[in-house]
């Protein structure tokens, strides 16, 4: 059990240093477009070009590496991840930075297939989901802590300078894996492997509910900066909502992996997203009402979103081992670059209905991304859920 815990620690760690690196350009928005001299929907495409990297790097870079264990395989990512983020480091103009970006979102899509692998080897079967929970919740401790340090930290040591915090955390956590990380096995893919998994509706159908449940988080979060700017929020009170959407994030992400195990990952996402349908919609009409009504919205949509981690990451192994048993690692890869692609849709989409409608639409906008993801799940794969292939 305390290897099993050391294992967990480490990926909890990296993906902590992912975390900060993906959400930190939420927080620091409008600073990024004016240090660029570019607008804000432009400088908007720096987590798009991330995301972008992620769904490439999931499936494809996976591939190319896959003959090396796991443990070299992890040190690889973190190790570029890290020297991509001191090349954000010294980026000074939009282009470096967005090229810094796109490589740092190729390594983040690579580092969670191998998590995800690994944490169906270390954990015992009855511990899985929690076990992804607690490897993802690096994520959700980087929104409680990373994200309003990164926003400290740019604002007294300069405005890239959390980039280079997070390529030296990077780096330790590469240096420890050398020494926690077992050699687990990695069976060699190959690119064929990934067209497999399309044979299958319920695969892509899977594919799509990560994809859509996913987004529906990041065309409210990725711009929330510039709502609450919009509508005369202080900058303490956006840096304490930043910080409670952190603490509900970490705690449905939680609860989402503890749900998974007592209920199923079917049960759990048709609640969860239900729930999330509701929240993202009060997210276009809260801000009318008391600041702490805002808080709380954003803490609820925090929550059901990240709640979801857990079972769309269960949903896509159970999926992968029926309809796919001889290729499960392509299929699992896959579904690891669909959370980006519906972070890479969303924010295009939010930054699109911001520009061109209005920002204060972008609840709605969202919560029809959670409604299609519902729908998806409902009608799409109960069947292929509840039998076999």
């Amino acid at each position: 059990m305390r290897h099993y815990l050391r294992i967990v620690s480490l990926l909890a760690l990296s993906s902590f240093c992912l975390g900060v690196a993906e959400f930190l350009v939420s927080g620091i928005l409008p600073k990024l477009s004016g240090f660029y001299g570019v607008s804000v929907s432009e400088a908007g495409n720096l987590a798009t070009l991330y995301a972008l990297g992620v769904v490439i790097g999931a499936p494809i870079v996976s591939v190319l590496i896959s003959r090396f264990n796991y443990r070299n395989q992890l040190i690889f990512t973190l190790g570029v991840f890290a020297l991509s983020n001191a090349l954000m480091f010294f980026s000074h103009s939009f282009m470096s930075a967005l090229i810094a970006r796109f490589i740092g979102g190729l390594m983040h899509g690579l580092f969670f297939v191998i998590a995800t692998l690994v944490c169906l080897k270390a954990a015992p079967k009855s511990k899985t989901s929690m076990a992804m929970s607690l490897m993802a919740s690096g994520l959700t401790v980087a929104l409680v802590t990373g994200v309003p340090l990164g926003i400290l930290v740019a604002k007294h040591f300069g405005l890239l300078a959390p980039f280079l915090l997070v390529a030296f955390l990077a780096a330790v956590a590469a240096l420890l894996a050398l020494f926690v990380l077992p050699k687990f096995s990695s069976k060699p893919a190959n690119f064929k492997n990934l067209g497999v998994a399309f044979n299958f509706p319920p695969l892509y159908k899977g594919f799509l509910v990560t994809a859509f449940s996913c987004g529906s988080m990041f065309v409210v979060y990725i711009y929330m900066r510039v709502l609450l700017e919009k509508h005369g929020f202080s900058v303490e009170s956006i840096t304490n909502i930043y910080l409670y959407y952190g603490v509900a994030a970490m705690l449905g992400n939680l609860f989402g992996g503890k749900l998974t195990d007592l209920r199923g990952s079917f049960a759990a996402l048709r609640f969860l997203l239900s729930m999330q349908v509701f929240a993202l919609v009060a997210m276009s009409f809260s801000y009318h009402l008391p600041k702490p009504v805002v808080a709380f919205n954003a803490m609820a949509f925090g929550f059901f979103g990240f709640a979801c981690i857990a079972p769309l990451k269960m949903l896509s192994g159970h999926l992968a081992r029926t309809f796919t048993p001889d290729t499960p690692n392509s299929t699992i890869a896959l579904n690891e670059a669909s959370f980006n692609v519906g972070i890479t849709f969303a924010s295009l989409m939010g930054g699109l209905v911001a520009r061109y409608i209005s920002i204060d639409m972008n609840g709605i906008c969202a919560a029809l991304f959670a409604l299609s993801a519902f729908s998806f799940l409902s009608f799409g794969l109960k069947k292929a859920y509840f039998h076999q292939k």
